[in-house]
This record gives C-alpha cells, structure tokens and sequence, in this order.
C-alpha cells in the first residue's frame, strides 16, 4: 500500500494496462474481426458492457417473475374467494327458495273455511327440534304473548302439524300429530259420511281404521279431521298408502302417509 501512494503513476499505468489486457482477451475470445487497436477495444468495451447488461436483465428479469409470481397468487387468491361468495350466496338463495316455498304453504292456509270465519292464525318458526326424533316434541318462536296456549291447533299449507303442549313468552312446544299414541278422528274428504280413527307410530306415518266395516275407503283417499275432539273440521290429515280389511276384528285397517313433511317443517301457523 506504501509502495501505491508513493508511485501513483506507475501504479496507475499498471492498472490501464490491466483494464486493457482484459479487454483484449475477451475481445480475442468472442472473435474481433478488426485487427485495429479500437475496434478491438471498442468491441471489447461493447461486450463488457453487454455482458454487465446481461447479468442486469437477468436479476430484473428473476425480479419481475418473483412479482409476476406474486400478482398470479393475487390472482387466484381474488378468484377462490368470488368462488366462496358464489357458493354462499347459491346456500342463501337455496334456503331463501325453502322459506319461500313454505310461506306459500302457510298463505293457502287463508283459504280454509274454519280460519277465515272463526280463527286467527299466528305463524311462528321452528326454533329447535330434537335431531334424533323428527316426529319429537319441538319448539317454535311465539308464545303466549301472541294468544298461543296450552292445546292450540298447529297446521302449516299442507295439513295438520300437531297441538301445543305448553307455551311461555316468545316459545312454545308443540306436539306433532304423529307422535306415538296420539289418536285423530277423521272422515274421507270425498264422503263425511265415512269416518274412522288414526294414531301415530313409532315409524313416523300413521295407522288406524274405518268405524264402519263396509266403508269403500281406497288407496289414495284424503283424510280430513272430522271435527270431533280437539281439532277442528276440514285439517288434511293425509293420504291412504294401503287398505287390510282384518277379518279377526271385523274392520278395514289403513295406513296412513301424513300430508305434513315433519323433516323439513320450518314454519308453521298456530290456530289461536
């Protein structure tokens, strides 16, 4: 380093004829064609700079793929969650179709003669049921502050769902028809003449018989509640699935398909 600061020119002689050397290798190695001085220093200079060039393009190049690479994720990222908004809002629509589909239900219940002339109608939501049982006890989300007590009605668009069995402020618990024991007169919607009796089972339908053993009751036939007992006249109950005519007792057995779907039961409306 002393031997530098003391013989500067010389020292900066020996590092242009380095420089040039350099530049006159690598001129000779890519293959100048011009035997002059400058144009092999020329060349030379031109493919060191080429060379220091190549190597920028290639870091701005990774560079620009990192970030290309970052602005693809972005991409796709935008892309899954409009594919989660998509797929939320196609749940929500379809729940919406269902709910939709049941207040409909619930509006042709206007259309029974009993509650235009006598009733009001309170329709509330099913709040909880128990998910082991389906035809269990469940509970809806109006109560005695709406009029609902103790044996209230409970029907939706399709037919009779059940009775309360309790009821408290904004809640109460409803009995379904088909639960097991609970027995239900009825006459054929075609023929009041014709009566009889069902009763739940632990199946989820409903089995029973005609009072009188000569009835013409037939698969398909439309059982309404006669009127007699706690439910009024006119509530589908279901549809006939089969007919036994039972010889040892001397009566026509039938089972019984309930016109309510309990599995999918949502919203109801309470007879108060």
């Amino acid at each position: 380093m002393r031997w530098i600061r003391e013989h500067k020119l010389i020292a900066s002689l020996i590092s242009l004829l380095v420089v040039l050397a350099l530049i006159f290798v690598l001129s000779v190695v890519t293959g100048v064609g011009d035997n002059s001085f400058a144009a092999f220093v020329n060349n030379g200079v031109t493919k060191v700079s080429g060379f220091f060039s190549s190597v920028g393009s290639s870091v701005r190049d990774g560079v620009g793929g990192i970030f290309s690479g970052a602005s693809k994720q972005d991409k796709i990222d935008e892309l899954e969650e409009e594919i989660a908004s998509l797929e939320r809002e196609l749940a929500q629509s379809r729940l919406e179709e269902g709910q939709l589909a049941q207040l409909q239900e619930l509006a042709g219940i206007l259309n029974y003669d009993y509650t235009s002339q006598v009733f009001n109608v309170v329709t509330a939501d099913v709040k909880l049921k128990d998910g082991s049982n389906w035809t269990g006890i469940f509970t809806i989300d109006r109560g005695t502050e709406s009029g609902i007590s103790s044996g209230s009605v409970v029907i939706n668009g399709a037919g009779l769902v059940g009775t309360v069995i309790d009821a408290g402020d904004g809640w109460a618990k409803v009995r379904p028809a088909v639960s097991d024991g609970d027995k239900l007169s009825f006459k054929l919607a075609r023929d009041g003449n014709q009566l009889g009796i069902v009763s739940g089972n632990s199946s989820g339908s409903l089995s029973g018989y005609m009072l009188d053993d000569n009835s013409t009751v037939a698969e398909g036939d439309i059982l309404i509640s006669s009127g007699m007992g706690s439910y009024p006249e006119g509530i589908e109950i279901g549809s006939v699935k089969s007919v036994k005519y039972n010889s040892d007792k001397l009566m026509r057995e039938i089972i019984v398909e309930p016109a309510v779907s309990f599995e999918s039961l949502r919203k109801v409306a309470v007879i108060i």
